[in-house]
């Protein structure tokens, strides 16, 4: 509420206006790639509503630039702690720093790649944005959850991950492009859809349990941030095809912190959301096997890789 009209959230909205007054005073929130775009305005958004922010980034003095710029203007503390979603030691490292959190009530898995050319692989060996999109943030939850899940608490896990979902396939045997043709688009589609089929499995899990921990996948519009820095030249013409559907990265947040804060979203775990509302995700996004068979498949890769390099 903002005086006593109430706010209509849409397409233009801005991730403060999506708080619509709410209080997070005592909640903490760990967001990945909080320190640009998308992930920094959730940061300041949360953190205006009352939430300690854990601003999680590959480069932690460009992670401390961005809290020291928010922090005062926020009522929450802003913290920074590194993370590098391309390397399972990173992953693990903040893992197990963030286990000493007094508690964790909301995950924002925000950080993401999009379009890489030519093809590249995490330190790992994942194709690249297959490993960081959808694997990092995988392995990251599974250290997390327990925590969240222990407390007995109503908490969120936010996925963000795009309309591109709908032209993803799921290759299952062949996940890192090791047989088939790597398109950057084609990739960036499929890892997007491996996002929307985690939040659909975790939260069947989450509900299976019986749980109070919800999740939640969304597509925050075509925004105008860094992420598309890598590509030069196209990403200035993909930018100016799209300008007129373009949103600021306060606006592309506001789908995040709707998804992360919305009360009326309670009971509705594995919801997609576009625009601050509910929505209906590709048919692909919708297949509870293939969202199963992701799953174990996931875990499979990420222990093997952890074995391998020493730390299982």
């Amino acid at each position: 509420m903002v005086g006593s009209k109430p706010i209509k959230l849409g397409s233009r909205s801005t991730a403060i206006e999506a708080l619509r007054g709410v209080d997070l005073t005592g909640k903490v929130a760990v967001v990945t790639g909080g320190n640009s775009g998308l992930g920094s305005e959730t940061i300041r958004a949360l953190a205006t509503a009352g939430a300690d922010c854990v601003l999680c980034c590959r480069n932690k003095k460009a992670g401390q630039a961005v809290a020291a710029e928010l922090q005062p203007t926020v009522k929450g503390k802003i913290s920074v702690q590194r993370l590098d979603l391309a390397d399972l030691s990173s992953i693990k490292a903040a893992g197990d720093a963030l286990a000493s959190l007094p508690s964790l009530d909301l995950l924002v898995l925000n950080a993401g790649v999009m379009a890489v050319r030519p093809k590249q692989h995490t330190k790992d060996g994942f194709e690249l944005q297959f490993g960081t999109n959808h694997l990092g943030h995988f392995y990251l939850s599974s250290q997390l959850l327990p925590k969240m899940k222990k407390q007995g608490t109503p908490g969120r896990v936010v996925v963000l991950s795009s309309s591109a979902h709908g032209f993803g396939r799921i290759h299952i045997d062949d996940l890192n492009c090791e047989r088939r043709w790597y398109g950057a688009w084609a990739s960036y589609g499929n890892a997007k859809l491996a996002n929307l089929l985690f939040v659909k499995e975790l939260a069947r899990r989450l509900q299976e349990e019986g749980s109070p921990v919800e999740a939640f996948a969304l597509h925050p519009g075509i925004c105008h941030t860094s992420i598309g820095e890598h590509m030069g030249g196209r990403a200035t013409v993909f930018y100016c095809m799209y300008k007129p559907w373009l949103k600021s990265a306060a606006q592309g947040a506001a789908t995040t912190i709707y998804a992360a804060t919305a009360p009326e979203l309670s009971g509705k775990s594995g919801a997609y959301l576009e625009d601050c509302h509910e929505a209906k995700p590709w048919r692909c996004a919708r297949d509870a096997d293939m969202a199963r068979r992701l799953w174990d498949k996931s875990e499979e890769l990420v222990q093997a890789a952890l074995k391998k390099a020493g730390l299982a």
